[in-house]
């Protein structure tokens, strides 16, 4: 059984959706596949927030030039970034998402208030303006594709946000965007299914529980997809592209453990993410590009918590930087900023002592006080539930600290030297409190960025959490150039070959930006590799 298409798209997640919708919109037949029986992968169960670092939209707060979002990637970057494919991007980006909101019903605004992640940096922007949020999307559009969007079930978000956090960025989940009440979807699954919609309108339906096993390469050229589906094993024929987009290898353990650069104890995403598009590139000898790097998160495992056979894993950023709470190791100090952005956050667990030979902040735990359970909740777990077996429970820090294995002096210390000083507002230790970004997921009740985030713990009973380091997904893989093309290990691209989203080397290298950064860089290769495909020429930029 055999298929010939124009484009061939592996994966549904934003770069693939883009990639499809792209290549169909510009007159050319479009094969989709995806190995899960539903569309959206990891996008689907995420914020759904795309970061395009430079734009010209009415609602940015301020000014976005393109020479501030490349001196800003610049200062991430730590040397790990390909300046000219930073610039390509940055210049791609607004042109990228307005040829999909041309195309599809989905529609981006600027989140209000939403700082970069290290806004104080050299082009960062602390009022916001470059993270742009899906519009709420009335499911029922979907059709017969309604029940076809990946999902969590409904107890769990791979965000975290609770009903006041969602509703401050995406609006009112009871209101569709055109007003009618429906079946509404914010956040990821709004993006996937606006752009599911424009492709099913551009008479493209992917093709499911369909996975792509290996390329089909004549010469140095492929020319196919080997897929395995309900029907059997069969060759997809592409005449002008294929495009990986199969996501990253975080759920494969050999993998994470041969590339990533240190522990990944947890990744945020479905458990789909295997690498298959990294394989399939490999065998067709592409050079391989940022493998050590991933969107790093602290993750939270609940006992019994499991999603498709596998442990799940909650993020937390909410709990880490409301007040009267929190992070320490096993030897019972403060290592970072709590309330810093989560991907930067890997960088402090994955600190390596070289005499004793370990990783001293892993694992750690966050403490807080009864107060703050009142107050804020932890993870769904409320001050009137019954105390959960992964909560430890004590009246005195010193027994908390003996029922976690925490060192118990060290501990009392540091609460004691916490306590000090959030009377004053102020850490000296790591700065919590100064950055715009702290108190953006703090208590927005407070009347300043620092009494967002700081506050005492002295309200018995206390409590401990263990906390680890995860990700939402990797970010290494085949080298691209400008056109998204793969490059072989001579540098030269493999002729119809493209890859995006978190199969291809990212771009931004070690750099996080924002909201966003993972699904805007999806979104923008994603449409120039198709749009190469299709007319053999590069898509514009701005």
């Amino acid at each position: 059984m055999t298929d010939t298409y124009d484009v061939v798209v592996l994966g549904t997640g934003a770069g693939g959706l883009a990639a499809a919708v792209t290549a169909a919109a510009l007159g050319a037949s479009v094969g989709m596949f995806e190995k899960t029986p539903t569309v959206g992968g990891t996008t689907a169960v995420s914020g759904g927030v795309v970061w395009v670092p430079a734009h010209e939209r009415p609602d940015a707060p301020v000014p976005l030039p393109t020479r501030d979002a490349l001196a800003y990637l610049g200062a991430l970057s730590n040397g790990t970034i390909d300046e000219h494919l930073a610039e390509v991007f940055v210049r791609s980006a607004p042109v990228a998402v307005e040829f999909l909101e041309t195309h599809t019903p989905l529609r981006l605004s600027v989140t209000a208030g939403f700082p970069d992640y290290k806004p104080e940096l050299p082009g960062g922007k602390p009022e916001g303006g470059r993270s742009l949020s899906p519009a709420p999307f009335d499911a029922a559009r979907l059709g017969e594709w309604v029940d076809r969007v990946t999902a969590f079930p409904d107890d769990y978000s791979n965000v975290g946000f609770d009903a006041e956090t969602r509703a401050r960025i995406w609006g009112d989940r009871a209101t569709a965007s055109d007003g009618v009440a429906g079946d509404v979807r914010v956040a990821g699954a709004a993006l996937v299914a606006a752009l599911l919609r424009g492709l099913l309108d551009l008479g493209v339906e992917p093709q499911t529980s369909t996975r792509a096993v290996d390329l089909v390469v004549q010469g140095n050229t492929v020319t196919g997809v080997v897929v395995e589906g309900p029907h059997g094993r069969r060759v997809v024929h592409a005449r002008r592209g294929v495009v990986i987009a199969t996501g990253g290898f975080e759920w494969d353990r050999a993998l994470v453990k041969a590339f990533l650069r240190g522990p990944m104890n947890g990744p945020t995403s479905p458990p789909n993410n295997v690498g298959d598009g990294l394989r399939m590139a490999m065998r067709a000898g592409a050079a391989l590009g940022n493998m050590a790097e991933a969107w790093w998160v602290p993750i939270v495992r609940i006992p019994g918590d499991t999603f498709g056979g596998e442990q799940r894993h909650r993020s937390v950023r909410l709990e880490r930087t409301r007040p009267r709470t929190i992070m320490v190791n096993r030897h019972g100090r403060r290592f970072a900023n709590e309330a810093g952005d989560y991907h930067s956050l890997g960088g402090a667990f994955h600190q390596f002592d070289p005499a004793r030979f370990e990783y001293p902040n892993l694992p750690a735990w966050i403490v807080f006080d009864h107060e703050h359970l009142v107050r804020y909740g932890f993870l769904g777990v409320t001050a009137d539930d019954p105390v959960p077996a992964w909560f430890h429970r004590s009246a005195s820090i010193a027994e908390l600290a003996g029922a976690a294995g925490i060192d118990g002096p060290a501990l009392r210390a540091t609460v004691e030297s916490w306590n000090g000083h959030v009377q004053q507002l102020r850490d000296p230790d790591f700065g919590r409190g100064q950055s715009a970004y702290d108190g953006h997921w703090g208590d927005t009740t407070a009347p300043t960025v620092a009494a967002r985030t700081l506050g005492p713990i002295d309200s018995a009973p206390f409590y401990a959490v263990r906390v680890d380091i995860g990700c939402m997904g990797t970010k290494g893989g085949p080298r691209t150039d400008d056109n998204a093309q793969v490059l072989n290990l001579d540098g030269q691209p493999i002729g119809n070959l493209y890859a995006a989203g978190n199969a291809m080397a990212g771009t931004t290298g070690m750099a996080y930006g924002g909201a966003g950064g993972t699904i805007g860089p999806a979104l923008t290769w994603g449409h120039r590799a198709a749009h190469h495909a299709v007319t053999g020429s590069n898509a514009p930029m701005a």
